[in-house]
C-alpha cells in the first residue's frame, strides 16, 4: 500500500499528510478521553510518578539507561522533512517549521498519552504477556471493558501507523535517490533515474521498499534480532544527526565555520546547543549496545555492535573499491535569479523552482 501509493498517488501526499495531522490529533483526544473515563480501576499516582518496575536482573542506574532505547526511538525520524525538501516550496523556512512544530506537538501529547496509559495499566506481567501480542491493545480492553472499544481505539493507531508507512517510505526514498545521484550507491545509475511523468524516483523506492520488507521480515524469524534491527535503525538514526554536530563544532572552534543564512538561526547559542546535543547523541549511541537482560545469552544479545561493524565495513570497502573514485557529494551552491516581474525564485541542485525533482543531467 505505501509503494502504491508513492508510484501512483505522489500529488495526493501532501493532502494525505493535512488529512493524518488533524485524526493524528482527534485520535489522540478519543483515545485519552475514553480510556480516562471507562477505566474504573486506576494506577495511583505513586504508582505512576514514583515506583520503578525492573525486571532486567541489572542495577537500578543501568537499567534507567536501558530504558533510553525506547524513548530515543520515538525521538527519530523529526528529520523526514529534510529529506522532502527538493519537492517543498521555501523549502528553506517550511523544512524547519515543519520539524520544530513536529517537536513541540510529539512532545505534548506523547508525554500526556504516556502518562494517561500508565494509569490505566493493569497487572504489568500479565500486559505484557497479553494474548493479543501488544500490551496496548490489552490497557484498551482493560480500559473499557469491550472488544468492540478495544478494536476502535487499536484501529485510530492502526490507520496512523499504515500510514506513517507511506511516508517513511517517501523520506526514505529520497534519501536513496539522492545518494545514488551523487554516485555513492552500487548501480546508481538505476536508482537516480526520475520518473518524467509523475516526477518521482520508482526505482529508489522499490528499492527501499524492498529493504524494508527484508528487515520486517526478521521478527517472524526471531524477534531478538528484530530488536536489533530497532537498536541499529536507533544507533543510525542518533549518529546521523551527531556527524554534523560534530562538523560543525569542529568548525566553530577552529575558526572554518561558514555563515549560514537562514530564517532559522539559533544564534550565540548555537555553538553551546549543539555540544550539548552532540553529547547526548554520543552517549545514547552508545548504550543502544547494551544487553537488555542480565544473564546475558545468545538469545537475550544485543548485535547491535556487531551489525554496526558489518555495515561500517561494507561501507569502507565500497568507499575504497569504488566511492572514493565516483562520489561527487551533493552540490552546495544556490543561485538567486531575479524575474523581470521583480519576484525572486530560487533554484537549487537537483530542485527546480516548481519544487520538482531533477536528475544531475538535468541541472
Amino acid at each position: 500500500m505505501a509503494a502504491i501509493g508513492n508510484i501512483y498517488g505522489p500529488h495526493l501526499l501532501d493532502k494525505i499528510s493535512r488529512g493524518m495531522m488533524i485524526w493524528n490529533i482527534v485520535s489522540f483526544f478519543i483515545v485519552i478521553i475514553t480510556i480516562l473515563a471507562t477505566n474504573d480501576h486506576k494506577q495511583t499516582p505513586s504508582f505512576v510518578f514514583h515506583d520503578f518496575q525492573n525486571f532486567t536482573g541489572f542495577g537500578t542506574g543501568f537499567t534507567a539507561i536501558l530504558g533510553l532505547l525506547q524513548s530515543a526511538f520515538g525521538m527519530c525520524c523529526y528529520d523526514a522533512p529534510a529529506h522532502m525538501t527538493e519537492e517543498m516550496r521555501n523549502a528553506s523556512r517550511e523544512a524547519p517549521k515543519a520539524i520544530i512544530m513536529s517537536v513541540y506537538i510529539g512532545a505534548v501529547t506523547g508525554f500526556i498519552f504516556l502518562i494517561s496509559i500508565c494509569f490505566c495499566i493493569g497487572d504489568i506481567n500479565a500486559t505484557a504477556g497479553s494474548a493479543t501480542g501488544v500490551p496496548l491493545i490489552q490497557i484498551f480492553f482493560d480500559s473499557t471493558n469491550s472488544v468492540v472499544g478495544a478494536c476502535f481505539l487499536a484501529s485510530l493507531i492502526t490507520v496512523i501507523v499504515l500510514v506513517c508507512a507511506m511516508f517513511l517510505l517517501a523520506e526514505g526514498s529520497r534519501s536513496l535517490f539522492a545518494f545514488a545521484r551523487d554516485h555513492g550507491l552500487p548501480f546508481s545509475h538505476v536508482f537516480a533515474k526520475v520518473e518524467k511523468k509523475r516526477q518521482i524516483p520508482v526505482y529508489a523506492i522499490l528499492l527501499a521498499l524492498g529493504v524494508q520488507m527484508a528487515l520486517n521480515s526478521i521478527y517472524f524469524g526471531t524477534v531478538t534480532g528484530f530488536n536489533t534491527v530497532i537498536s541499529i535503525a536507533t544507533e543510525g538514526f542518533y549518529l546521523s544527526y551527531a556527524m554534523p554536530l560534530l562538523v560543525r563544532i569542529l568548525a566553530r572552534l577552529s575558526g572554518h565555520a561558514k555563515v549560514l543564512q537562514g530564517p532559522y538561526t539559533l544564534g550565540k547559542y548555537g555553538i553551546i546547543l549543539n555540544i550539548v546535543g552532540f553529547v547526548f547523541l554520543l552517549f545514547a549511541s552508545i548504550t543502544f549496545n547494551f544487553p537488555t537482560a542480565n544473564p546475558v545469552n545468545e538469545e537475550n544479545m544485543n548485535y547491535t555492535s556487531a551489525a554496526i561493524g558489518v555495515i561500517r565495513l561494507i561501507s569502507g570497502v565500497t568507499w575504497i573499491t569504488t566511492g572514493r573514485k565516483r562520489f561527487s557529494g551533493p552540490d552546495t551552491g544556490i543561485a538567486n535569479i531575479n524575474i523581470a516581474e521583480g519576484l525572486e525564485a530560487t533554484v537549487v541542485d537537483g530542485r527546480g523552482s516548481d519544487g520538482v525533482l531533477m536528475e544531475k543531467a538535468d541541472i
